[in-house]
């Protein structure tokens, strides 16, 4: 799973970085980290300064559907790549917001902190086969409650 991440994240990016040059990638959420219990689905940050955030999404709406387009606010898009497989999703945040840390350093501090690792499992396996609703609810409160700016 780790080899189809990574080929994946490179594919993106490249994708992403040929109509964005002037942005950060990061390859975040569980293929990032070793030890996180994941799907297998890919996720990409994508950080830009706050007065290029409009005509990032833009250009990342040409390149990818909507995801999740209730969530979207000022500093914070989602998007996904139909079809794609594993699956792949690109959060584009703000650099500095509240999304840019959930997205972003939120996933180093996991991997550098074995009690969040066991903590972040621990919710994963609570609510596998359950409700993704349920689950989605969970995930929000956990890094709410454990990465704050």
């Amino acid at each position: 799973m780790a080899y189809e991440a990574a080929v994946a994240f490179a594919e993106h990016a490249r994708r992403i970085r040929e109509r964005l040059p002037q942005v950060e990638i990061r390859h975040t959420g569980g293929t990032s980290v070793r030890g996180v219990l994941t799907t297998g689905d890919v996720d990409l940050q994508v950080r830009v300064e706050r007065e290029a955030f409009e005509p990032a999404r833009d250009v990342l709406g040409e390149l990818y559907e909507s995801h999740y387009p209730d969530a979207w606010h000022s500093e914070g898009a989602f998007f996904v790549a139909p079809g794609a497989e594993p699956q792949v999703e690109v959060a584009l945040t703000a650099i500095g917001s509240l999304d840019d840390l959930h997205h972003g350093e939120s996933w180093q501090r996991i991997a550098a902190d074995q009690d969040l690792l066991e903590q972040y499992n621990a919710l994963k396996r609570e609510h596998d086969n359950g409700p993704v609703d349920d689950y989605q609810a969970a995930k929000r409160e956990f890094f709410y409650e454990n990465f704050r700016l």
